[in-house]
């Protein structure tokens, strides 16, 4: 089965830092601990930091993270770890500048949060990805949301 869609992009610590922007911002934006802004910048360097030193044990060379979307779901692989996601499964999408967030709901207790970086939509456009994303999640209610 081909993908509609695909992503690539290589593991950075600029890339953990936009996610974890994305994620707190989501968190800040649904009241889940309640930040203030330069409580949330911190927050976003300190969980940067403790992250790419995990990466860094885990792995010393550099890292490839992949996004295909299918029909039915789309997969995450980020060097041997793959997650799967149905879109029924996933409640919201938010973007931020630089970063496509899916926020899967409650009944998924791991990985229940994908930041993807908005720029590595290889071969179609991030408004037609944005577009099939809408036409298969169709859990998620407010459209893609700006945080």
């Amino acid at each position: 089965m081909e993908a509609k869609f695909y992503m690539e992009y290589r593991e950075s610590k600029k890339a953990v830092e936009e996610m974890f922007d994305a994620y707190y911002s989501y968190k800040n934006s649904k009241r889940i601990g309640i930040f203030k802004s330069p409580d949330i910048r911190e927050k976003v360097l300190e969980k940067t930091d403790e992250r790419w030193k995990e990466i860094r044990k885990i792995s010393r060379r550099e890292r490839t993270i992949k996004a295909e979307f299918f029909e039915e779901h789309f997969v995450c692989t980020t060097g041997d770890v793959i997650q799967e996601y149905q879109y029924t499964e996933i409640e919201a999408i938010y973007e931020t500048d630089t970063t496509l967030v899916f926020v899967a709901g409650k009944k998924r207790k791991k990985e229940s949060f994908v930041g993807l970086k908005k720029g590595s939509v290889k071969g179609r456009s991030l408004a037609d990805l944005k577009k099939f994303l809408l036409e298969r999640c169709t859990n998620v209610k407010k459209g893609i949301e700006l945080l």
